[in-house]
């Protein structure tokens, strides 16, 4: 079924005759919508000076703006002839119809003017399929579909983008053959994969409505108020439903979908439906195939593939894009990962594909330029990516992903406009030295500003010597000038406890002119205090303004000799250093659980620099032939004393 709505325009007429206008449109409102015999159905909705709101209605979705134009002007010829005003027919061709949805349909039913040329309302809902006393959920419309679209990423697994394709149907309206089920973690993966399945679907035929519901938590009022009934079921057909079962409140997320099922409330509607399924709710999919019993599903997820998975997806990705790729080929675009989801090959692939495959097919002359932009300019590069590859860490970086998804849920909410009050995003960081605290704030900003959470996620590092002033006076107006750099970013206060100084007030100034600024920049700005565990601690609990307003601690860990080890390999990795079979046990000896708590990472860095300089002491005993093989390889020797 659609929806449309136009402006046809007239010349002005008298008060008296716009009364008498009125009674004839009540009479052709009846004639052209509730006794119409056509599938084309038309309505005046609204009369101003000058103007007449005009409705139609196509009872199927085949219907075109001529076919909408053409019974238009049938009517509008009526109303001149019973109305006696042949000038209302002179501009019928110029009237311009747009789609609108049910809710906007519905809008106008509210208006007063629909009163006043509608003798019965009842009648009209009857003809739409729907019970205008009933929940009538908002609706959206579908973007025109473009002649073709390249997916650089692919979701749907390739033997349901067959299926989708061979279209057998005999007739426009029938039972949906599956539904869809979209296992994903994050809303906006979730949308990439509901765009493809629609598209597909829509460039199938199997969607011929443009108009479309969402079903989510924030309907869950309203459908309780009515029963669990939605209306516009009833008339969407060839048309689609995405229902986000992401409810807080436990038992919500089931209600939606029996809200959504046919059988359970007698929907003659044949729409299609996508439930988008967080991945940590895994358990919700045996409850919606329980609820929707006679419902097959298909179901899409960013699960771990393995290698030669991995290859076939690639491979999959390429021939979309009409590029044909060996297992050898594939194997460089994966590189040393082992295991990787569906989501991690697509970037791996559109990287390649734009960076590699594009430059060096079409563009050679842009090689150096691309590959210097990429190693330096690190704000293309996916932060969330960078931080589940820091090594260990594993508390930190489901915390820091957790405080992530909160805030972009909240701001979300705000931009909602739920009315909430502004939240504060700050944090302690607390650990030992070199246990990556400084890195993962860095990633956390870079991951702020590319989820919209922050605008410019840069991060301010600064500690007391930058924050405490000499003089009475200063002290305020440097925290303040410092806020106002963060602003839109993360300030990173490093040993904040340093700040606390019995031999004179200028700490204790910093930080209350702290307490009041993060008051003041909840929204714009994150503060995250760091330093060593217990000190951290004490100095949060001795001050109740700052204790308020944190709202998160993440403790850092000491890293474990074996991580330690991996930091070893990706400082060689990157270095473009090999690490000879020996060097693991000369390293693992080289470690104590002082020097390590001591230092960590940092510890291993200076490890590693020591390597450095005493493989080239040894190289150059060596004869110069000989050099030049051992000059990017460290061995055990290299990590020998490390007090020299």
């Amino acid at each position: 079924m659609q929806f449309f709505e136009g402006t046809f325009r007239f010349s002005s007429i008298s008060y008296s005759s716009k009364e008498k206008l009125h009674n004839y449109i009540r009479e052709l409102n009846t004639k052209y919508w509730v006794d119409c015999k056509s599938k084309i159905h038309i309505s005046i909705s609204k009369i101003t000076t000058g103007n007449a709101t005009i409705i139609a209605m196509n009872e199927d979705n085949s219907a075109k703006s001529k076919d909408i134009l053409t019974v238009t002007g049938q009517y509008i010829e009526d109303l001149s002839d019973i109305a006696r005003m042949n000038e209302l027919s002179e501009n019928v061709e110029n009237i311009v119809f747009n789609e609108i949805s049910l809710s906007t349909f519905e809008n106008r039913m509210r208006e007063e003017w629909f009163d006043q040329l509608f003798d019965d309302k009842d009648a009209i809902w009857e003809k739409v399929h729907v019970d205008g006393k009933q929940y009538i959920c908002k609706e959206r419309l579908l973007e025109p579909l473009s002649v073709e679209k390249t997916f650089n990423r692919r979701y749907i697994p390739k033997i349901e983008l067959d299926r989708i394709r061979v279209n057998n149907c005999k007739s426009d309206f029938t039972e949906m053959p599956v539904h869809y089920l979209v296992i994903e973690k994050t809303r906006e993966i979730q949308n990439r994969i509901n765009e493809e399945i629609v598209y597909e679907l829509r460039k199938a035929g199997r969607i011929s409505c443009n108009r479309y519901i969402t079903i989510s938590a924030d309907n869950y009022s309203d459908l309780e108020r009515y029963n669990g009934k939605i209306q516009n079921l009833n008339n969407l057909d060839g048309g689609i439903v995405i229902v986000r079962l992401d409810c807080l409140i436990e038992g919500h997320s089931i209600e939606l979908v029996r809200a959504i099922y046919s059988e359970q409330n007698n929907y003659t509607g044949k729409y299609t439906v996508i439930f988008n399924v967080p991945e940590d709710k895994k358990e919700l999919v045996n409850e919606v195939k329980r609820v929707c019993k006679l419902w097959p599903f298909v179901t899409i997820e960013n699960r771990k593939l393995n290698k030669k998975e991995a290859i076939t997806h690639i491979k999959e990705i390429a021939s979309e894009n009409g590029v044909s790729l060996s297992n050898e080929e594939c194997k460089k675009i994966l590189g040393e990962i082992k295991c990787c989801t569906h989501d991690e090959v697509n970037e791996l692939y559109r990287g390649w594909y734009l960076n590699t495959y594009n430059i060096d097919l079409n563009y050679p002359q842009y090689r150096k330029m691309v590959d210097d932009y990429y190693s330096l300019n690190v704000e293309n590069r996916d932060a969330l990516n960078e931080l589940n590859s820091l090594v260990g860490l594993n508390s930190v970086k489901d915390l820091c992903k957790k405080i992530i998804n909160y805030y972009e849920l909240q701001k979300l909410r705000n931009r909602e406009n739920f009315g909430e009050d502004s939240i504060g995003m700050h944090m302690v960081f607390s650990g030992n030295p070199g246990t990556a605290k400084t890195t993962v704030a860095r990633l956390v900003a870079r991951i702020m500003k590319q989820k919209g959470i922050l605008s410019k996620g840069d991060l301010i590092e600064v500690g007391r010597a930058d924050l405490v002033g000499k003089y009475v006076g200063w002290t305020a107006k440097t925290v303040q000038e410092y806020f106002e750099k963060a602003k839109g970013s993360i300030l990173f206060i490093d040993e904040a406890y340093s700040l606390i100084d019995d031999n004179n007030s200028f700490g204790a100034e910093a930080i209350n002119t702290i307490v009041q600024e993060m008051e003041n920049n909840r929204e714009d700005v994150v503060v995250i205090f760091a330093g060593y565990g217990r000190e951290m601690r004490d100095f949060i609990d001795q001050n109740s303004g700052l204790k308020s307003r944190i709202s998160f601690f993440v403790d850092f860990p000491d890293y474990s000799n074996q991580e330690l080890y991996q930091i070893l390999e990706l400082f060689a990795r990157k270095n473009h250093y090999e690490l000879d079979n020996d060097v693991y046990p000369q390293f693992m000896g080289a470690l104590t659980d002082i020097e390590v708590k001591r230092g960590n990472g940092r510890y291993v860095r200076n490890i590693f620099e020591g390597a450095k300089l005493r493989q080239a002491e040894r190289l150059m005993k060596l004869p110069k032939k000989q050099r030049v093989k051992g000059l990017y390889t460290l061995i055990g020797e290299d990590f020998g004393d490390q007090q020299k």
